[in-house]
């Protein structure tokens, strides 16, 4: 005669429900722990500032807004960089004379007669002076010089407003950027896709 089968049951304890105020907590602790991990990554992933010119560019550009910046791009112009440079970023009333005075580069005139500045308040108004000064030269191969935290958004608002153009990146390392500015750019930097 056979013996009937016997099953083992186990009795797991429900899990307690959440009421809408464990859920808020809950979500709100993702959130913070995913803004966190993310703000982590940008830190760690910032690239190492440039230090040799690649040979196929033909144009210089580099925004206003950060230490180390405007004179990187001058000392490329120092150094006989034969391209136009873009200095991009300036108040209106800002003249070229203006910049070369707060940098410790001296140009010959000959040596100025390349630069190019335009106003611009913004990272997305940057893109667009940039864009636009390429289509002038006639520029596809360009160096865009900025600070190493600078870089992502750039990058990002490139790939959605000058595609077209072939960028290399060259990072400068600010001066002692501290928490509160990379926190500031990591903020623009998640909000940059909505605002564009």
């Amino acid at each position: 005669m056979t013996q009937p089968h016997t099953y083992l049951h186990l009795h797991l304890p429900r899990p307690p429900r959440l009421g809408w105020r464990g859920r808020t907590v809950l979500v709100l602790s993702l959130l913070a722990s995913a803004y966190l991990l993310g703000f982590a990554l940008f830190v760690m992933l910032l690239p190492t500032p440039f230090t040799t010119l690649p040979d196929d560019l033909d144009g210089l550009a580099t925004f206003t807004g950060g230490s180390g910046r405007v004179e990187a791009a001058l000392k490329e112009a120092q150094q006989g960089f034969p391209g136009p440079i873009l200095i991009s970023g300036s108040n209106e009333k800002t003249t070229l004379p203006d910049i070369l005075e707060h940098t410790a580069t001296p140009l010959s005139p000959s040596q100025q007669t390349h630069i190019v500045y335009d106003t611009a308040a913004t990272t997305r108004e940057n893109i667009t002076s940039l864009a636009a000064w390429a289509g002038y030269y006639k520029l596809t191969d360009i160096g865009v010089i900025t600070s190493t935290y600078h870089i992502p958004r750039v990058w990002l608002l490139a790939t959605l407003h000058a595609r077209h153009l072939n960028l290399t990146y060259l990072p400068v390392q600010p001066a002692d950027p501290g928490l509160r500015p990379l926190l500031r750019e990591y903020n623009k930097l998640l909000i940059a896709p909505v605002l564009h």
